[in-house]
């Protein structure tokens, strides 16, 4: 009854939340609204570990709660009333339902009350700090390119700062952690927190950065200081590396910031061997041949990073979330990359070395085995059966790379190239991870010796 009578109070308080920013519209930017808005309702979030009995209630709370948020995008009359307080900002975003699924997921998930109001506290209050000082103060556009959303420099270092607060005063007052420990979580969450702002856009902040901080924090606060500085010096290796491309290739600064990103998000959750096919599709993509002059004047977005790591951060994400079977997607991990450099490679030598498709094909087989899935074979020690479905799967892209070279121009990069890629590597790593999961032989073989 207690339950009933906080979710029927929390969807209350969002209506009169929106209702006032709607009437103090007049003295309010839409992104003003938005922020209020934003801040009103993770303070309410934050009081959910001391208010709710039951997990399903909250789950039960954000389905009606999304239900209501796509009700009025759909009413005309709801979207250009009360819901201009929401909507009213002059980009696509779906930050408000991002920010719903975001609440439910870690409610469900989280072990001790600190690790959920940590990564609630950053997605409330370092985001809307940070959006507010970028839009008022920001002088410095880290943005270089037209398709890259805007981003501040100001907005980012503030974003760092009340990230790394955030997670000092919970961690500080609510664990046994050491002090030293909490000052390098604080570090490593905060420079987490400001690299997720900074390539993020349409709202998908509101779900990858407090999902990210949540993980971090699950599984790195009993490491020891010596494995957190550790951590640290190899994301300095990262960036050097990472500096080295941006200065020797055409990618922009936000490139580089997703690629740290990547990096930092595979180190500090699964290590250097998760690491190691994303460093390796990131160093042999432009040898083995080397990039030709048509090549290098191509502006290598952040979207050309994303492309190439979105289906890797999601196995990752998935091996956190179900550490039971992290060996498993281990494998579908590092066959995503090994997908993409097979079809990166084929989609270089026949737009811009004009080799033909047969020997293009076995070129990218066999750099792709070689570079990514034979050490994948070696690390997780596989059954030879399921090398042969690895090797089967990477092989299988290549039929659809030969067709999509054919719909789209590869010379140019753009979402469509972009969308295609992805959708064809989650695709084949999804059938997979099933196929691995469920196949009666292969488990009876062992996966892992």
């Amino acid at each position: 009854m207690l339950d009933l009578l906080a979710a029927a109070t929390v969807l209350l308080t969002l209506g009169v939340v929106m209702a006032a920013a709607k009437l103090s519209s007049s003295r309010l930017t839409p992104e003003g609204s938005r922020k209020i808005i934003h801040i009103l309702m993770g303070c309410t979030a934050l009081t959910f570990p001391y208010v709710f009995e039951y997990r399903q209630t909250v789950v039960y709370l954000g389905l009606a709660t999304i239900a209501a948020l796509l009700f009025m995008r759909r009413n005309k009359n709801l979207r250009e009333g009360i819901g201009t307080a929401i909507l009213g900002v002059n980009r696509k975003s779906l930050g408000d339902i991002y920010f719903v699924i975001a609440i439910v997921l870690l409610f469900i998930q989280f072990h001790e009350p600190f690790e959920y109001l940590i990564a609630i506290s950053v997605l409330t209050f370092a985001d809307s700090v940070a959006a507010l000082v970028g839009t008022s103060y920001g002088r410095h556009n880290m943005a270089a390119h037209e398709e890259e959303s805007p981003k501040s420099r100001e907005g980012s270092v503030m974003f760092f700062v009340v990230a790394f607060m955030c997670s000092l005063v919970p961690l500080q007052l609510m664990t046994e952690v050491g002090r030293a420990e909490v000052l390098a979580i604080s570090l490593s969450i905060g420079v987490l927190a400001a690299l997720i702002e900074a390539v993020t856009r349409n709202g998908n902040d509101n779900l990858l950065l407090p999902l990210f901080t949540y993980s971090f924090i699950r599984y790195n606060t009993d490491k020891s200081t010596e494995h957190l500085l550790n951590n640290f010096l190899w994301m300095l290796l990262f960036f050097a590396i990472i500096y080295a491309v941006y200065k020797l290739t055409n990618i922009t600064r936000l490139s580089m910031a997703y690629a740290l990103l990547a990096a930092y998000i595979f180190m500090i959750q699964g290590g250097t061997v998760w690491v190691l096919p994303a460093a390796t599709l990131l160093l042999s993509f432009g040898i083995l041949p080397m990039m030709t002059k048509d090549e290098k004047s191509m502006v290598q977005t952040y979207k050309v990073i994303e492309c190439n790591v979105i289906v890797g951060v999601i196995c990752i994400m998935a091996a956190v979330f179900l550490p039971q079977f992290r060996e498993l997607f281990y494998l579908s991990f590092s066959l995503s990359f090994a997908i993409h450099l097979t079809i990166n490679t084929y989609s270089r030598l026949v737009n811009f070395l004009d080799m033909n498709a047969a020997a293009a094909v076995l070129w990218g087989s066999i750099k792709s085995t070689l570079l990514i899935a034979l050490p994948a074979f070696f690390i997780t020690e596989m059954h030879w059966l399921t090398f042969t479905i690895y090797l089967l799967f990477m092989g299988l892209s290549l039929p659809f790379a030969m067709e999509l070279n054919k719909k789209y121009n590869y010379k140019k990069t753009g979402d469509e190239t972009f969308n295609a890629n992805k959708i064809l590597v989650g695709a084949l790593v999804s059938v997979f991870t099933i196929i691995i999961f469920f196949n009666e032989r292969v488990v009876l073989y062992d996966l892992f010796r």
